[in-house]
């Protein structure tokens, strides 16, 4: 087992934060921008949800049921009633 420099792992850690408030800020951008595009995909997304904060971190989640796309992805390819339909199933259930 070679030996680690905990400089590299601080390095590390400080690009990992980085990147992740990146990521954040983006979510947030797509939340503003969805709300002049397509308000109701919002509302839906914030009923959900119960946060923007949240909702903007499930829109820009990659996911296993998307694919390994993300609900934005998804948006971006015109799979409004795919996200929608997602939507529905994590606020009412599959039943509903």
């Amino acid at each position: 087992m070679t030996e680690v420099d905990p400089k590299q792992i601080d390095a590390l850690a400080a690009e990992a934060s980085r990147l992740y408030a990146a990521l954040t800020d983006n979510g947030r951008r797509a939340m503003e921008a969805l709300r002049t595009i397509d308000p109701i995909v919002v509302e839906e997304l914030v009923a959900t949800f119960e946060s923007d904060d949240a909702a903007a971190g499930w829109l820009i989640s990659r996911t296993i049921g998307f694919g390994g796309s993300s609900a934005l992805d998804l948006l971006a390819q015109g799979e409004r009633e795919q996200v929608m339909h997602v939507l529905h199933h994590l606020r009412y259930g599959l039943c509903a």
